[in-house]
């Protein structure tokens, strides 16, 4: 197996091209032999393995087949997890096996599964925490997470605003003031907010 799967990465890295369409081609070239492997040699062939995995993961998501990229990554890290285990190969667990994990985080976003993503960025900062990526992606995360009372709290607010231009005349001077300010406040503050997750997330995706 040594052989094989040093030649299919030095393969891989010979004819390179940083483009999403060339890294699925390959893997799905040589996708016979990779399902077929059982157990990897030593740790050389395990980390090999692992990168080309990634490439192929990231390729995935990029053209946006996100249930695709999560199918692949829990068939693939179960396998992976258990030879690393077998190898004693904890220092296997670097930023190539950590993308796998990202690249799943964003599937799980993308797909608006807040619950498997959240989780997922929280143990990524907790690895890595001056990775301003992995910050920002759990902000999103913990947005989506609690999109329900940010809407909740558009409804309230909006409705105390609608409830003091209705029934001002029939309401007590000072509750009436107090209504629309909470009411006004409550929607800049959410609206601020709402902006600033948008407009970032925006900005992380182009670049």
């Amino acid at each position: 197996m040594t052989n094989n799967i040093e030649k299919i990465y030095s393969d891989f890295i010979i004819n390179f091209e940083n483009k999403s369409d060339f890294v699925i081609d390959f893997y799905e070239k040589n996708s016979i032999y990779f399902n077929n492997i059982k157990q990897f040699k030593d740790k050389k062939e395990l980390s090999l393995y692992i990168e080309m995995l990634c490439k192929y993961a990231e390729a995935i998501y990029q053209k946006n087949r996100y249930n695709l990229t999560l199918d692949i990554i829990a068939k693939k890290l179960l396998f992976i997890d258990n030879e690393i285990q077998r190898l004693n190969a904890a220092e296997i667990m670097d930023c190539r096996y950590y993308s796998l994990l990202f690249v799943k985080g964003m599937s799980s976003y993308y797909l608006k599964d807040y619950k498997t993503a959240t989780p997922i960025f929280k143990e990524l900062v907790h690895i890595d925490n001056q990775n301003d990526l992995y910050k920002k992606w759990l902000t999103y995360s913990k947005y989506g997470l609690n999109l329900w009372l940010v809407k909740m709290i558009n409804i309230v607010c909006g409705g105390f605003v609608l409830i003091q231009m209705v029934f001002d005349s029939q309401i007590n001077n000072y509750f009436s003031i107090v209504l629309l300010v909470i009411g006004l406040l409550g929607l800049l503050t959410n609206w601020s907010y709402e902006y600033y997750i948008g407009r970032n997330f925006r900005k992380a995706n182009e670049n």
